[in-house]
Protein backbone atom coordinates (compact mmCIF):
# COMPACT_ATOMS: atom_id res chain seq x y z
CA UNK A 1 0.00 0.00 0.00
CA UNK A 2 1.34 3.58 -0.91
CA UNK A 3 0.89 5.90 1.61
CA UNK A 4 0.71 10.31 0.98
CA UNK A 5 1.19 11.82 4.31
CA UNK A 6 -1.24 14.77 5.11
CA UNK A 7 -1.14 17.85 7.21
CA UNK A 8 -3.90 20.01 8.78
CA UNK A 9 -4.28 21.76 5.91
CA UNK A 10 -5.36 18.80 3.86
CA UNK A 11 -8.56 18.40 5.74
CA UNK A 12 -11.69 20.92 5.91
CA UNK A 13 -13.71 21.15 8.92
CA UNK A 14 -17.02 20.43 8.66
CA UNK A 15 -16.90 18.77 5.26
CA UNK A 16 -16.73 15.33 4.66
CA UNK A 17 -13.48 13.28 3.81
CA UNK A 18 -12.61 12.46 0.62
CA UNK A 19 -10.28 9.48 2.00
CA UNK A 20 -9.64 7.28 4.67
CA UNK A 21 -7.37 8.59 7.22
CA UNK A 22 -4.87 5.94 7.97
CA UNK A 23 -1.60 5.58 10.47
CA UNK A 24 2.06 4.67 9.02
CA UNK A 25 0.82 1.18 9.45
CA UNK A 26 -1.88 1.33 6.90
CA UNK A 27 -4.98 1.24 9.64
CA UNK A 28 -7.75 3.23 9.16
CA UNK A 29 -8.04 6.05 11.60
CA UNK A 30 -11.18 7.58 10.38
CA UNK A 31 -13.22 6.62 7.26
CA UNK A 32 -14.12 8.08 4.37
CA UNK A 33 -17.24 10.54 4.39
CA UNK A 34 -16.68 10.80 8.51
CA UNK A 35 -16.49 14.92 9.42
CA UNK A 36 -14.36 16.54 11.62
CA UNK A 37 -16.53 19.71 12.85
CA UNK A 38 -14.16 20.51 15.44
CA UNK A 39 -10.28 22.11 15.68
CA UNK A 40 -9.46 20.45 18.97
CA UNK A 41 -10.26 17.07 17.86
CA UNK A 42 -8.18 17.77 14.55
CA UNK A 43 -5.23 19.19 16.17
CA UNK A 44 -5.54 15.65 18.39
CA UNK A 45 -5.74 13.75 15.27
CA UNK A 46 -2.46 14.87 14.13
CA UNK A 47 -0.42 14.91 17.14
CA UNK A 48 0.88 11.45 15.64
CA UNK A 49 1.56 10.75 11.60
CA UNK A 50 -1.63 10.41 9.49
CA UNK A 51 -2.04 9.45 5.27
CA UNK A 52 -4.34 8.79 3.01
CA UNK A 53 -4.23 5.32 1.01
CA UNK A 54 -3.48 5.03 -2.30
CA UNK A 55 -4.83 3.23 -4.63
CA UNK A 56 -8.20 3.50 -2.33
CA UNK A 57 -9.53 0.00 -1.64
CA UNK A 58 -11.93 -1.17 -3.69
CA UNK A 59 -15.57 -1.44 -3.10
CA UNK A 60 -15.39 -5.19 -2.95
CA UNK A 61 -12.52 -5.09 -0.81
CA UNK A 62 -14.70 -3.14 1.79
CA UNK A 63 -17.18 -5.19 1.44
CA UNK A 64 -15.37 -8.35 1.27
CA UNK A 65 -13.51 -7.19 4.95
CA UNK A 66 -16.90 -7.03 6.30
CA UNK A 67 -18.41 -9.95 5.69
CA UNK A 68 -15.37 -11.43 6.90
CA UNK A 69 -15.48 -9.80 10.17
CA UNK A 70 -11.41 -8.42 10.13
CA UNK A 71 -10.24 -5.88 12.18
CA UNK A 72 -9.70 -4.10 8.76
CA UNK A 73 -13.38 -3.48 8.92
CA UNK A 74 -13.28 -2.16 12.13
CA UNK A 75 -12.64 1.16 11.86
CA UNK A 76 -11.07 3.62 14.72
CA UNK A 77 -12.24 6.98 15.29
CA UNK A 78 -11.68 10.13 17.27
CA UNK A 79 -14.81 12.16 18.22
CA UNK A 80 -15.99 14.22 21.34
CA UNK A 81 -17.55 12.42 24.15
CA UNK A 82 -20.89 14.37 23.59
CA UNK A 83 -21.14 12.92 20.06
CA UNK A 84 -20.46 9.02 21.61
CA UNK A 85 -23.70 9.84 23.99
CA UNK A 86 -22.32 7.92 27.30
CA UNK A 87 -24.84 8.68 29.94
CA UNK A 88 -25.64 8.43 33.49
CA UNK A 89 -25.64 5.39 34.68
CA UNK A 90 -23.40 3.50 31.93
CA UNK A 91 -20.15 0.93 33.50
CA UNK A 92 -16.94 1.90 32.55
CA UNK A 93 -13.42 0.66 33.17
CA UNK A 94 -10.81 3.12 35.48
CA UNK A 95 -7.36 1.71 34.20
CA UNK A 96 -4.20 3.30 35.66
CA UNK A 97 -1.27 4.08 34.16
CA UNK A 98 1.74 3.14 35.96
CA UNK A 99 5.11 1.85 34.21
CA UNK A 100 5.45 -1.25 36.76
CA UNK A 101 2.13 -2.15 37.43
CA UNK A 102 -2.06 -1.28 36.26
CA UNK A 103 -5.03 -1.71 38.19
CA UNK A 104 -8.50 -1.77 36.60
CA UNK A 105 -11.40 -0.39 38.59
CA UNK A 106 -15.05 -0.71 37.32
CA UNK A 107 -17.14 2.41 38.25
CA UNK A 108 -20.41 3.91 36.63
CA UNK A 109 -21.16 6.97 35.16
CA UNK A 110 -23.01 9.70 37.35
CA UNK A 111 -22.91 12.28 34.71
CA UNK A 112 -20.56 15.05 33.06
CA UNK A 113 -20.33 18.93 32.96
CA UNK A 114 -18.70 20.26 29.95
CA UNK A 115 -16.36 21.00 29.63
CA UNK A 116 -15.14 21.00 33.19
CA UNK A 117 -15.00 17.31 34.45
CA UNK A 118 -16.90 13.83 34.22
CA UNK A 119 -18.35 12.26 37.87
CA UNK A 120 -18.02 8.71 38.38
CA UNK A 121 -18.72 6.60 41.60
CA UNK A 122 -14.77 6.01 43.52
CA UNK A 123 -13.42 2.82 42.85
CA UNK A 124 -13.74 -0.10 45.15
CA UNK A 125 -11.75 -3.56 45.82
CA UNK A 126 -12.57 -6.55 47.46
CA UNK A 127 -15.70 -4.09 49.18
CA UNK A 128 -13.91 -1.62 50.20
CA UNK A 129 -13.19 1.98 49.10
CA UNK A 130 -9.77 2.39 47.22
CA UNK A 131 -7.43 5.63 47.92
CA UNK A 132 -7.03 7.39 44.72
CA UNK A 133 -4.89 10.69 44.74
CA UNK A 134 -5.91 13.78 42.98
CA UNK A 135 -3.98 14.35 39.87
CA UNK A 136 -3.66 10.62 39.64
CA UNK A 137 -4.19 9.64 35.89
CA UNK A 138 -6.26 6.73 34.17
CA UNK A 139 -7.50 5.42 30.72
CA UNK A 140 -10.88 5.16 30.88
CA UNK A 141 -12.68 2.34 28.65
CA UNK A 142 -16.12 1.37 27.85
CA UNK A 143 -19.36 0.97 25.93
CA UNK A 144 -21.94 2.65 23.80
CA UNK A 145 -24.02 0.13 22.15
CA UNK A 146 -21.79 -1.62 19.89
CA UNK A 147 -19.28 1.36 20.16
CA UNK A 148 -16.30 0.84 21.83
CA UNK A 149 -15.03 4.26 23.56
CA UNK A 150 -11.64 5.18 25.19
CA UNK A 151 -9.52 7.99 26.34
CA UNK A 152 -7.38 9.55 28.62
CA UNK A 153 -7.81 11.44 32.02
CA UNK A 154 -6.83 13.09 35.84
CA UNK A 155 -8.90 13.04 38.87
CA UNK A 156 -9.60 16.55 39.88
CA UNK A 157 -11.06 16.05 42.79
CA UNK A 158 -12.33 12.99 45.09
CA UNK A 159 -15.46 13.47 47.21
CA UNK A 160 -16.52 11.79 49.96
CA UNK A 161 -19.41 13.36 50.56
CA UNK A 162 -22.54 12.91 50.25
CA UNK A 163 -21.23 9.74 48.98
CA UNK A 164 -17.69 8.65 47.67
CA UNK A 165 -17.55 10.03 43.90
CA UNK A 166 -14.51 11.54 41.71
CA UNK A 167 -14.37 14.48 39.00
CA UNK A 168 -12.49 13.18 36.27
CA UNK A 169 -11.19 15.80 33.58
CA UNK A 170 -13.53 16.20 30.95
CA UNK A 171 -11.47 15.00 27.42
CA UNK A 172 -10.98 16.75 24.56
CA UNK A 173 -10.84 13.88 21.79
CA UNK A 174 -12.61 10.42 22.58
CA UNK A 175 -11.25 7.63 20.41
CA UNK A 176 -14.21 5.20 18.80
CA UNK A 177 -14.56 1.71 17.55
CA UNK A 178 -17.53 0.30 15.95
CA UNK A 179 -17.83 -3.46 16.84
CA UNK A 180 -20.63 -5.71 15.39
CA UNK A 181 -22.09 -8.54 17.24
CA UNK A 182 -20.35 -10.71 15.30
CA UNK A 183 -17.04 -10.06 16.29
CA UNK A 184 -15.20 -12.24 17.74
CA UNK A 185 -11.63 -13.27 19.51
CA UNK A 186 -9.74 -16.04 18.84
CA UNK A 187 -8.61 -18.21 22.14
CA UNK A 188 -7.71 -21.48 23.66
CA UNK A 189 -9.82 -21.09 27.05
CA UNK A 190 -10.67 -24.50 28.72
CA UNK A 191 -14.48 -24.26 29.78
CA UNK A 192 -16.68 -26.56 32.15
CA UNK A 193 -20.25 -27.77 30.64
CA UNK A 194 -22.78 -28.53 32.09
CA UNK A 195 -25.76 -29.58 30.02
CA UNK A 196 -28.65 -32.09 30.08
CA UNK A 197 -26.87 -35.34 29.67
CA UNK A 198 -24.16 -34.15 32.65
CA UNK A 199 -20.86 -32.24 32.94
CA UNK A 200 -17.83 -32.26 31.01
CA UNK A 201 -14.92 -30.15 29.18
CA UNK A 202 -14.29 -28.25 25.97
CA UNK A 203 -12.00 -26.02 24.84
CA UNK A 204 -13.58 -22.58 23.14
CA UNK A 205 -11.57 -21.24 20.04
CA UNK A 206 -13.18 -18.25 19.46
CA UNK A 207 -15.59 -15.72 21.66
CA UNK A 208 -17.59 -12.73 21.55
CA UNK A 209 -20.10 -11.07 23.95
CA UNK A 210 -22.54 -13.00 22.65
CA UNK A 211 -21.46 -16.49 21.80
CA UNK A 212 -18.88 -18.58 21.97
CA UNK A 213 -17.16 -22.06 19.73
CA UNK A 214 -15.74 -24.59 21.85
CA UNK A 215 -14.35 -28.11 20.41
CA UNK A 216 -14.24 -31.04 22.49
CA UNK A 217 -13.45 -34.71 21.78
CA UNK A 218 -16.70 -36.37 22.47
CA UNK A 219 -20.03 -34.21 22.37
CA UNK A 220 -20.90 -32.38 25.22
CA UNK A 221 -24.32 -31.10 24.55
CA UNK A 222 -26.83 -31.38 21.69
CA UNK A 223 -28.84 -29.26 19.53
CA UNK A 224 -31.17 -26.57 21.43
CA UNK A 225 -29.80 -27.65 24.75
CA UNK A 226 -29.58 -25.40 28.32
CA UNK A 227 -25.95 -25.52 28.96
CA UNK A 228 -23.86 -23.37 31.92
CA UNK A 229 -20.36 -22.33 30.99
CA UNK A 230 -17.36 -21.53 33.45
CA UNK A 231 -14.56 -20.40 32.12
CA UNK A 232 -11.46 -17.64 33.07
CA UNK A 233 -10.73 -14.65 31.06
CA UNK A 234 -7.95 -12.24 30.74
CA UNK A 235 -9.23 -8.82 29.46
CA UNK A 236 -6.52 -6.04 29.88
CA UNK A 237 -4.80 -8.01 32.41
CA UNK A 238 -7.55 -8.55 34.69
CA UNK A 239 -7.84 -12.18 35.57
CA UNK A 240 -12.10 -12.68 35.77
CA UNK A 241 -14.10 -16.03 36.33
CA UNK A 242 -17.28 -16.27 34.34
CA UNK A 243 -20.07 -18.31 34.71
CA UNK A 244 -22.64 -17.76 31.55
CA UNK A 245 -25.93 -19.59 30.56
CA UNK A 246 -26.24 -20.19 26.86
CA UNK A 247 -28.14 -22.39 24.61
CA UNK A 248 -26.24 -24.34 22.15
CA UNK A 249 -27.04 -23.39 18.68
CA UNK A 250 -25.11 -26.01 16.53
CA UNK A 251 -23.51 -29.08 16.31
CA UNK A 252 -20.77 -30.68 14.01
CA UNK A 253 -17.31 -31.78 13.26
CA UNK A 254 -14.67 -29.60 13.78
CA UNK A 255 -13.47 -28.61 10.04
CA UNK A 256 -9.52 -29.45 11.53
CA UNK A 257 -10.30 -32.89 10.86
CA UNK A 258 -8.47 -33.77 14.18
CA UNK A 259 -11.72 -36.04 15.06
CA UNK A 260 -13.20 -32.99 17.41
CA UNK A 261 -16.66 -32.14 18.03
CA UNK A 262 -17.43 -28.42 17.05
CA UNK A 263 -20.37 -26.83 19.23
CA UNK A 264 -21.60 -23.64 18.89
CA UNK A 265 -23.14 -21.85 21.94
CA UNK A 266 -24.98 -18.11 22.43
CA UNK A 267 -24.95 -17.03 25.37
CA UNK A 268 -28.60 -15.34 26.63
CA UNK A 269 -29.62 -13.11 30.11
CA UNK A 270 -26.20 -12.19 30.16
CA UNK A 271 -25.01 -9.69 33.44
CA UNK A 272 -24.28 -6.08 32.75
CA UNK A 273 -20.71 -6.72 33.97
CA UNK A 274 -19.89 -9.94 32.36
CA UNK A 275 -20.82 -7.86 29.00
CA UNK A 276 -18.48 -5.43 30.07
CA UNK A 277 -15.73 -7.90 30.62
CA UNK A 278 -16.45 -9.88 27.32
CA UNK A 279 -16.44 -6.72 25.24
CA UNK A 280 -13.56 -5.21 26.70
CA UNK A 281 -11.66 -8.62 25.75
CA UNK A 282 -12.84 -7.69 21.99
CA UNK A 283 -12.18 -4.20 22.30
CA UNK A 284 -8.43 -4.75 23.55
CA UNK A 285 -7.98 -7.45 20.67
CA UNK A 286 -9.28 -4.89 17.85
CA UNK A 287 -7.57 -1.43 18.82
CA UNK A 288 -4.02 -3.18 20.19
CA UNK A 289 -4.06 -0.87 23.34
CA UNK A 290 -3.74 2.31 20.84
CA UNK A 291 -3.91 4.83 22.84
Amino acid sequence: MTLIPLTEKDIHLGHPLPWDLVDRDGQVLMEQSCIIDDQPVLEQLFKSDVFRAAPEPSAAEDKQAEEEDTPAAHAMQISTLASVQLAPGDMVQLQTLHTTHTERYQVKMLGFHAPVSILVTSPTAQGKLVFIKEGQQFLVRGFVGKDAVAYKTRVLKSNLSPFPYLHLAYPESVQSMRIRASARVPVELVTSVVAPRGRGAAKIVDLSWGGARMVSPQPVADKDDDVTLAFRINPSGLDVYLTIKGKVRAVSQDDSNKGLVATGVEFVDLHEKDRLYLTNMVYQNLLKDNL
